[in-house]
């Protein structure tokens, strides 16, 4: 019994850690959204990573607040100073993300007293494209925590043109 009540309270602690920010990513697998539990206050500077055989575009940001901001690839990469492949290359080597092809930088933050819950939807409309499966995660500026990960099974254009007929072919038959 003292086994289970320290398994328990191990995962409550765990699930706790993990609270704050997470990233969700639509039906059609081309859209991402970052949302907010809540759980942490602004402001908050994360990083959103994708590995694999794809990339992040745009963006529509809902946060409200007026030091909040939101910065791609080439925006990070002028911020430090550098170009995009540099820039890349010391995200890989820091963050240990050999697969790193993307990131963004999203700065949450209002500047109230007391700061604001980050709660809801946050950032709205990020685009996803590629073919295969990539890694979206979702970590803190300093990389100490992980808010959230996702495997996206993006399908390719063929394999989306066949499942399609597909549909249409057994529609036909009913």
């Amino acid at each position: 019994m003292k086994k289970l009540l320290a398994i328990l309270t191990v995962l409550a602690v765990a699930s706790v850690a993990n609270a704050g920010l997470m990233i969700n990513v639509n039906e059609a697998m081309d859209t991402v959204t970052i949302t907010g539990d809540g759980a942490i206050a602004s402001p908050a500077e994360v990083y959103l990573l994708v590995e694999g055989p794809g990339s992040i575009d745009g963006f529509t940001m809902v946060y409200p607040g007026s030091l909040a901001e939101y910065l791609d690839l080439p925006g990070v990469a002028a911020m430090l100073g550098s170009n995009e492949a540099d820039t890349l290359a010391s995200f890989i080597d820091f963050a240990g993300r050999p697969d790193l092809v993307d990131l963004s930088f999203i700065i949450l933050a209002d500047g109230a007293v007391p700061p604001a819950a980050l709660e809801g939807t946050l950032v709205d409309g990020i685009g996803l494209t590629g073919t295969g499966p990539i890694v979206l995660s979702l970590v803190s500026s300093d990389f100490t925590t992980v808010f959230d990960t996702k495997n996206v099974p993006i399908p390719e254009p063929i394999t989306i043109a066949l499942l399609s007929l597909g549909g249409l072919l057994l529609r036909r038959r009913k």
